[in-house]
């Protein structure tokens, strides 16, 4: 049994929606008895309805970049939550910080804040009508005791990789973040993408195992793993990767060719 896992924002969605060519190609390779996987730097609650609104059912869930494992009925089935003080004092300092803005989540909700100090650029405002129109207030957020995630934005690309580094200098102890997509997000200290993706692999007891990504936070899974990239995807994924694909559906197409198999 193969088991693909695929990032989703720029690998299995490459438009607004998911293709309904590769929501159905992705079906059938599920009723060939192989399994799928949706690899993320979202959250679980952001991932969960936007999956199955596109027609996607995938057997696992890998989300916030390897963070937490649910099912496809969204049973949690393991889960590295970052250190709850350590996660509160970053909160505060991202409050402090140059961000735009950002969120955080306690593995079922997620709370938005806006940095009124900065001024919000066109694309924060966007992203926070398009993703977090439904949060729900700080303290109930923080009233679980937990936090998975975090993730934060900023138009500046310079200005993210030098506050990048200094959370690495902060809060290294405690977190790991990557560069998806124009954000920063942020887990637990030890988690990546690979790491969720072996995890899953082993709970599916998954024969082969295969994964495809666009961007910086798909690197340890690419590098690490039997890697394939998008064609649209950044110089470093492509790099890392052992083959190119334009389209999800070409890649399940590969792996079902009898020819091709770890």
């Amino acid at each position: 049994m193969k088991f693909l896992a695929s990032d989703y924002d720029g690998t299995l969605r490459l438009a607004p929606q998911v293709d309904p060519a590769t929501a159905a190609r992705v079906a059938q390779f599920q009723s060939h008895g192989h399994r799928f996987g949706i690899v993320t730097g979202r959250a679980l609650n952001t991932i969960y309805d936007e999956a199955h609104h596109n027609q996607v059912d995938p057997d696992v869930f890998i989300c916030s970049n390897g963070a937490l494992i649910a099912d496809r009925d969204q049973n949690i089935l393991t889960a590295h939550w970052i250190p709850f003080d350590r996660a509160c004092a970053l909160i505060e300092y991202l409050k402090q910080s140059d961000f735009e803005s950002f969120t955080f989540c306690n593995g079922e909700d997620s709370g938005y804040h806006v940095n009124e100090h900065i001024v919000q650029s066109p694309r924060s405002l966007e992203r926070r009508e398009k993703f977090f129109a439904k949060t729900i207030g700080e303290a109930e957020v923080l009233a679980k005791g937990r936090m998975i995630s975090l993730a934060a934005w900023i138009s500046d690309r310079g200005r993210m990789a030098e506050m990048q580094a200094e959370i690495e200098e902060r809060f290294g102890d405690a977190v790991e973040s990557y560069l998806n997509r124009g954000t920063l997000d942020i887990v637990a200290r030890g988690v990546s993408k690979q790491s969720g993706v072996e995890w899953a692999a082993s709970w599916l007891k998954a024969d082969e195992v295969y994964v495809i990504g666009d961007d910086y936070n798909d690197l340890p899974m690419i590098e690490e793993l039997h890697g394939f990239a998008m064609s649209s995807g950044v110089d470093a994924a492509k790099a890392a990767a052992s083959r190119l694909f334009d389209t999800v559906d070409d890649c399940l197409d590969y792996l079902e060719d009898a020819s091709h198999s770890n």
